[in-house]
């Protein structure tokens, strides 16, 4: 089995790279410069525990790649990219499964339009991407993923990748009901553009925390969604709990904080913070907090302004909250 990993940035160079530090087949598909840089000088790989130089094959288009029969697909672009990457795909292959490592839950939807093998995948892995071939992941173990058949079910393959990823250091659990898992995983990553926006962690944005979570939580209640809290997750799986090896604590926040201090012009909060104002909408119901936090951080990303623009109290006072 061959690991096509689209989308080469934090999270893709992360697990790309621990699977090609364990001796597994892996091609990296990013960025111009990005690629150039691992195509010259390996991937850089730093872990609490070491840090690694890789020389993985890396490409920018995925018609450079010349595809095998037992290949699969790591999908690893951020939401807004996922649409073009499939068409751009499907232009060249008719028939990969595809493993979507990526936050929010309207991805899957968009590459069933494409391929008909989809598996969804909730990530939590530690990594910063802020440097041209240069990837950290700040946790060891890397992350943890549960991944399973969309929309349901379970096969084969799914457990065959879960166990190469598990030779890579990654925690993974296998299920028939992935969805209820990224459901709550977006619950966190509600806070991507809180963090971005005041370039701030801790209390003093936990006032706007809550008020994006309600606003969760009242949407999905209408809709009769289930989720499954990162709380709900630990205990029913002990083994993400257990102490770290190694961490290492940067300036660097979330993939949205990311997004913006790198100056990429586009940020991936429609997807997330987004995708309970569109839920919203569909319901008749309204979810201004986060409409407020996904249109701020996507104007800041298309003027290319770092993270920061507003304190905490700046931002409370925007969304009409009290701080």
């Amino acid at each position: 089995m061959r690991l096509i990993i689209y989308g080469a940035g934090g999270i893709g160079c992360v697990v790309g790279g621990h699977l090609a530090r364990t001796g597994h087949d892996v091609v990296l598909v990013g960025r111009p410069g990005h690629v150039q840089a691992i195509s010259e000088h390996g991937l850089r790989l730093i872990t609490p525990t070491g840090t690694y130089t890789l020389q993985i094959p890396a490409v920018t288009e995925p018609d450079q790649i010349d595809y095998k029969f037992d290949d699969v697909v790591l999908l690893c672009v951020k939401g807004q990219s996922t649409e073009e990457a499939l068409r751009d795909l499907k232009a060249v292959t008719e028939d990969l499964p595809i493993f979507c490592l990526q936050n929010g839950v309207r991805n899957e939807e968009i590459v069933v339009q494409h391929f008909p093998r989809v598996y969804g995948v909730m990530v939590r892995v530690g990594a910063v991407y802020l440097t041209e071939g240069e990837v950290i992941a700040r946790r060891d173990p890397p992350g943890w993923l549960i991944t399973g058949c969309y929309p349901e079910g379970t096969d084969e393959l799914v457990e065959l990748v879960a166990t190469q990823l598990r030779t890579a250091s990654f925690y993974v659990k296998t299920t028939p009901d992935v969805m209820p898992y990224k459901w709550g995983k977006l619950l966190g990553n509600l806070n991507n553009a809180i963090g971005a926006i005041t370039n701030v962690r801790g209390n003093d944005i936990e006032p706007i925390i809550r008020a994006a979570r309600q606003e969760f939580r009242e949407v999905l209640k209408k809709a009769d969604i289930r989720f499954i809290p990162a709380e709900e997750v630990a205990q029913e799986w002990p083994a993400i709990t257990e102490p770290l090896r190694g961490r290492i604590n940067t300036e660097a926040q979330s993939s949205t904080w990311q997004s913006l201090a790198r100056g990429q012009g586009t940020v991936e909060t429609e997807f997330l913070n987004g995708e309970i104002v569109r839920l919203a909408k569909k319901l008749g119901m309204q979810a201004p907090v986060n409409e407020a936090l996904m249109h701020i951080s996507q104007e800041m990303a298309a003027n290319h302004e770092p993270p920061g623009k507003y304190t905490p109290a700046q931002l409370c006072d925007l969304l009409g909250l009290d701080h």
